[in-house]
């Protein structure tokens, strides 16, 4: 039986929506991608608030069987409320997992590690934090939405 880590627990900081207009899916000699900008979006939370850059970055997805899963590797520009540019880039998951609650049916597992760069200031914490995400993406219209926890 494995141990429990004494002193691990989540505290939610912030939310994020991504709004996008575009997908575009090709195969390359190493498997499918995808690149997806993002159109706008929203920051709310405890612990930041703003919006994400229009066209700063995008979702660079990898498949290869795509009901084998995504993963996900994702480039942006945020900008707290005060002005502040933030990177963050989010390496994780997207798959298909079933549901026990409802057999026959399936969950979407939607994980993922951000890691930042922030400028020192108030909004460097997250530069020196341990932070997990979930993720949901949305068809209508076409957004996702992500929550980071810190790793306290």
């Amino acid at each position: 039986m494995a141990e429990q880590i004494p002193g691990i627990d989540l505290e939610y900081v912030f939310s994020v929506r991504i709004n996008f207009k575009e997908r575009i899916d090709f195969v390359g000699p190493k498997g499918g991608r995808g690149y997806v900008p993002p159109a706008s979006g929203d920051i709310w939370g405890p612990r930041l608030t703003g919006r994400v850059v229009p066209y700063s970055g995008a979702d660079y997805a990898v498949f290869n069987d795509i009901s084998k899963g995504i993963r996900v590797n994702t480039h942006y520009l945020l900008q707290a409320d005060d002005g502040t540019h933030i990177y963050i880039r989010n390496m994780g998951y997207l798959h298909r997992k079933p549901d026990p609650s409802n057999p026959g049916q399936s969950r979407l597992y939607f994980r993922f590690t951000p890691y930042f760069d922030a400028p020192v200031g108030p909004h460097d914490w997250l530069t020196r934090t341990v932070i997990v995400g979930t993720g949901e993406r949305r068809s209508n219209p076409d957004h996702s939405l992500f929550t980071y926890y810190a790793v306290k």
